[in-house]
């Protein structure tokens, strides 16, 4: 399979974001409480101020897209904090989840940033590990989440 990674454009972000709804409904939701997916939906899928963001370029949003399918997603929220990552799960363990770390960790340097920091899901922690990020913390409820706060120091 070829896939692209490419920074997002405008006209990508709201496909982009109902992926990441789809894969989090999917593979995350059953884990969380009652209510994970409408918080997750009001934080974000349909959170004006964060989509315009991203439509605007102020926030970093990579896609993996093969042909013209949106199959995976990265962003971040300012700082080096990554928002959220995922993949359709019919492209699960192709690389492409490593691929687009690679490329916002790529960018996030060049901005000058070392240190990037997310809140791991327990579903991710496996893949944030092998990737060189290591645990802040111990897991916790946030809101609906299970988190697990994580770190990752580039060279």
């Amino acid at each position: 399979m070829k896939y692209k990674i490419r920074q997002a454009t405008a006209d990508d972000v709201l496909p982009a974001l109902n992926l990441a709804l789809r894969v989090f409904t999917e593979f995350e939701a059953p884990a969380y409480e009652h209510g994970a997916v409408a918080k997750f939906k009001s934080d974000c899928i349909e959170n004006d101020e964060y989509i315009e963001n991203y439509k605007s370029g102020k926030r970093l949003m990579f896609i993996a897209v093969d042909d013209e399918k949106i199959v995976g997603i990265v962003n971040e929220r300012g700082n080096g904090r990554i928002s959220m990552m995922f993949v359709n799960g019919e492209y699960h363990r192709q690389g492409i989840a490593t691929a687009l770390m690679k490329r916002i960790v790529y960018e996030l340097k060049l901005q000058g940033i070392d240190k990037i920091t997310l809140q791991s899901s327990t579903y991710g922690v496996p893949f944030y590990n092998a990737f060189g990020f290591k645990s802040t913390g111990a897991e916790r409820q946030a809101d609906f989440f299970t988190v697990i706060p994580m770190e990752y120091t580039s060279n």
